[in-house]
């Protein structure tokens, strides 16, 4: 089993920390801030896992470890810039974040052969600051999905199949595995990103310019926005070949909107704390990719409008 080094000192990639901590699974943490570092994290049960101390810059990895970065697409770039002095023996990357765009970038830097694994995940955690300092709350039980963009071969479709064909990156979702469970392997991952993605386009920005829990999505006031973005999804999604249906696209909005009822979006979290948005690698995604391919996006367009213009 390899040992998990984890970039950021943010609520998902804390989690999998203080998780790895608790399933006896080796890691190490790369804060960028070492103050901010949470030094514990606290579970539905009530039990609290401390976290090891943090390391304070990068170091050479074993072609037998994973390179987690569970950061925002933005904050992507830099993180790999730095890390690729570092990556010589090239160990597995994993990609954890909202949006779309991830890809792109780690392909440019790392080149279209890397040992790469994209994933999302729905667990839940929030970060806390409190006066003794920052802690990781776990706020709701998820699963992550995660696939290989790289395999070039025939298509697998088990992870036994994967083994055969690129040991490495099934070697390295067992370990998340046992890390944080269940973490499922995915044949075709960027289906499983794009769904994550229609959902994220419609409760991120709502949530974020109504100041308003998930819940409030499933109102009747925002059926008219819900159903205009789930539309242009799909347009933009079929047309680079993948297979959704705007009604079923809707309804799981609905469903994850009321399931997660009682949280703050990511994106909401991040316009109430004055953080820059991911707005450009959600609904700006959506809209770059209608560009290209000449689809009219006006509910998405103005929805980028409108979030880029709130005073942060």
């Amino acid at each position: 089993m390899g040992k998990l080094h984890i970039v950021g000192g943010g609520a998902i990639g804390s989690l999998i920390a203080a998780s790895s901590q608790k399933n006896g699974v080796p890691y190490d943490c790369y804060p960028r801030d070492m103050k901010t570092m949470p030094s514990c994290a606290h579970w539905q049960n009530g039990q609290t896992t401390a976290l090891k101390p943090a390391k304070p810059s990068p170091i050479v990895l074993p072609k037998s470890d994973v390179l987690i970065i569970p950061l925002k697409v933005y904050q992507l770039k830099a993180a790999l810039l730095q890390w690729l002095p570092y990556l010589t023996q090239q160990p597995t990357v994993v990609l954890l974040h909202n949006g779309m765009g991830g890809l792109e970038i780690a392909r440019d830097l790392l080149g279209g052969d890397y040992p790469l694994l994209l994933a999302t995940t729905s667990h839940g955690a929030l970060k806390v600051s409190t006066s003794s300092g920052f802690h990781v709350k776990y706020t709701g039980v998820g699963a992550t999905q995660i696939g290989a963009p790289n395999v070039n071969k025939p298509s697998p479709q088990t992870l036994a199949a994967l083994s055969q064909i690129a040991p490495q990156l099934a070697s390295a979702i067992a370990t998340l595995d046992k890390a944080l469970p269940p973490v499922q392997y995915q044949n075709n991952i960027l289906k499983a990103l794009w769904t994550k993605l229609s959902v994220n386009a419609v409760i991120n920005p709502l949530t974020a310019l109504h100041n308003i829990q998930n819940k409030h999505i499933a109102k009747p006031e925002f059926e008219q926005s819900r159903i205009s973005i789930c539309n242009e999804f799909t347009q933009v999604a079929d047309a680079y070949g993948l297979d959704f249906d705007a009604l079923s696209v809707h309804e799981n909005v609905l469903s994850v909107a009321k399931a997660t009822g009682e949280n703050y979006s990511s994106m909401h979290q991040d316009v109430a704390h004055g953080r820059q948005t991911e707005i450009d690698a959600i609904n700006g995604y959506i809209v770059d990719m209608a560009t290209k391919k000449g689809i009219p996006v006006p509910e998405n367009t103005l929805l980028v409008e409108r979030v880029k213009a709130l005073k942060l």
